[in-house]
């Protein structure tokens, strides 16, 4: 046994503004952005006394309540620190292809790419170990490709040898013998990091990597290259776009030439946080040819607004050759100057179904920086069209001793190109409330193969200590990797999961809106016993009137009133009725 280590760090809980509704404002945690800004930078690993030395080993032969299997291990309980892109792939041949970073050890400066591969058979080449891929301590953050001929390409970035983003191109089928790659850079002060990548049809590689600042929660450019010939020339690396987070992925169609570069883009760049991002994208339609100009701005959010999409998202082309998106969006208020630290809804975009919500995680919980009550999502599609949505999902009843929630794998799925979305599903199901070092199951830093068969293969953190190591939370563990094959039968046969929001006050007939979400206008009914005054009021976030309904006397029974919210901007809204038998609120979401 080893020593349990008590942790100093805990999430600060701050004081909400006042609301009608203590039920309601007890439903979010605010904070201001600058405040944000400075809880998510990166820091000095060698200033936390937990992330010197060597760290709390994995103990072999120990029993996982998380399912799957095991594939390797790492101290390194981070593999990105935005998006979660593609580490997992399977192959035209039915091999699986796994990479991840790998501290060995210890985390702080001791890393390194791994990389596993299942044959056909089922057998592991290199079982709960891997194989290492770069030449050069340092290297990580790793993204990963399949050739049209099973050979796998890690892209990932590599400090310590100079050559910054890399590519490693194995030698054959899962052979394992990787060589290295130096990718260009547009050349400058800084250099590029945190590389994505996608490999179109035609095996062209597309690689996008961020600008590394002299200074945290600066703004950031990022670059595009491309190479037909397997790395051995590339095109001239060309900025893209200015960032305020790691968000941008890459993926290409099965069908056509077609590829995208999906991002959070900053609103403005006017005094700029993380937090205030539109959801957009760049396509090219033959692969080679880019307009940078050409930013396709899916939600183009304005100033009331109280959403925003953060720094997490991902995007998929189906076997139609259209382009889906999935982003995440915490409460933002602009002109208050306030975030949420946790509550936060999840999105769909596609140009046939426009924005659709995917799953509703606005409730309290403690995920640590970077990352909100749903995290690190992917998006999957199979042949017969059906999209497949993987998140980690955090909760504030399995917190570890340290303060931090412990992670779930959540997914669901659409049969109708993303315009409705099935119950989630717990995948993981392995809570560990009040956990110890060692003893926590967080299953977190997912990522879900774009190719979706009769199985989604997904990777993923086996994190022993909730919390994210590199931004000082928690205990250096060493953590298992794992691989989990989830059956789509199991995600269209399930009838869905207790929600974990605290539920609003319902004590007596406040119906919810239809529809919800809804565009412009919305139905909201009620129920009285007796005959007396009644209130119905719209509230925003901030907890401000926006507009009174219902203000007057009516018989008992049951009632109906329209909001035409036309006047007010795409949000949050919460609606209250208070009578003289009491008061009951409910949640409408505005989306224009």
């Amino acid at each position: 046994m080893y020593k349990r280590y008590v942790l100093f760090l805990a999430l600060v809980m701050v004081v909400v503004v006042a609301f009608p509704s203590q039920a309601i404002a007890s439903k979010m945690t605010k904070i201001t952005i600058e405040e944000g800004m400075q809880r998510e930078k990166l820091v000095n690993p060698f200033d936390h006394p937990y992330t010197t030395g060597q760290g709390i080993p994995f103990q072999p032969g120990t029993v996982l309540d998380s399912p799957g299997e095991l594939i390797g291990t790492s101290h390194y309980d981070y593999q990105t620190n935005s998006s979660t892109g593609n580490r997992v792939a399977k192959d035209a041949m039915g091999g699986i292809h796994i990479v991840w970073m790998n501290g060995i050890d210890f985390w702080s400066g001791d890393r390194w790419v791994y990389y596993n591969f299942k044959d056909e058979t089922g057998v592991w080449i290199w079982p709960g170990q891997g194989t290492q891929v770069n030449t050069t301590q340092g290297a990580g953050y790793t993204q990963l490709n399949i050739m049209a001929d099973g050979r796998a390409v890690p892209i990932y970035h590599s400090e310590a040898n100079g050559l910054f983003t890399c590519m490693g191109l194995d030698i054959l089928r899962g052979f394992g013998d990787f060589t290295e790659i130096d990718v260009p850079q547009v050349s400058g002060e800084y250099d590029y990091y945190w590389p994505y990548s996608t490999i179109d049809r035609s095996e062209r590689i597309h690689i996008i990597s961020t600008e590394m600042t002299g200074v945290a929660g600066d703004p950031h450019a990022f670059i595009y290259t491309s190479s037909a010939d397997e790395g051995n020339s590339w095109t001239d690396p060309e900025i893209v776009d200015t960032t305020m987070d790691l968000s941008a992925v890459m993926t290409s169609s099965r069908i056509s030439d077609k590829v995208c570069i999906a991002y959070t883009r900053p609103r403005t760049l006017i005094a700029p946080d993380q937090y205030n991002n539109d959801m957009v994208y760049i396509e090219s339609v033959d692969g080679v040819t880019w307009d940078w100009t050409q930013i396709v701005n899916v939600t183009n959010y304005q100033t009331l607004d109280t959403i925003r999409a953060y720094c997490d998202c991902d995007a998929v082309y189906d076997y139609n050759g259209n382009l889906h998106l999935l982003w995440n969006t915490p409460y933002y208020d602009e002109i208050g100057g306030y975030i949420s630290i946790a509550e936060c809804l999840l999105w769909h975009w596609s140009e046939a179904t426009g924005i659709t919500l995917v799953a509703n995680c606005w409730w309290l919980s403690a995920p640590g920086a970077w990352n909100r009550s749903a995290s690190k999502m992917s998006l999957g599609v199979d042949e017969n069209n059906n999209l497949y949505a993987l998140w980690t999902q955090f909760t504030d009843d399995d917190n570890s001793v340290g303060g931090y929630s412990n992670g779930e794998l959540y997914v669901c799925g659409s049969r109708d190109g993303g315009a409705t979305w099935s119950p989630r599903v717990n995948v993981t199901n392995s809570p560990t409330p009040d956990c110890w070092p060692t003893e926590c199951d967080s299953d977190h830093w997912s990522t879900l193969g774009e190719q979706v068969d009769d199985y989604l293969h997904i990777t993923y953190t086996n994190d022993k200590d909730a919390g994210g190591i590199p931004q000082t939370e928690g205990v250096d563990t060493e953590n298992p990797m794992m691989y989990l094959a989830v059956d789509t039968v199991d995600v269209w046969t399930a009838t869905g999961v207790e929600e974990q929001e605290v539920p609003l006050p319902t004590a007596f007939g406040l119906k919810q809106n239809y529809p919800n979400p809804f565009n412009a206008s919305t139905t909201i009914g009620y129920i009285t016993l007796t005959s007396g005054q009644v209130e119905l009021a719209v509230y925003n976030l901030r907890g401000e009137k926006v507009e009174v309904l219902v203000n007057k006397a009516v018989p008992a029974g049951e009632h109906t009133v329209t909001w035409d919210a036309g006047s007010v901007a795409s949000g949050v809204y919460y609606y209250k009725l208070t009578t003289s038998e009491g008061t009951a609120a409910k949640r409408a979401l505005l989306l224009k």
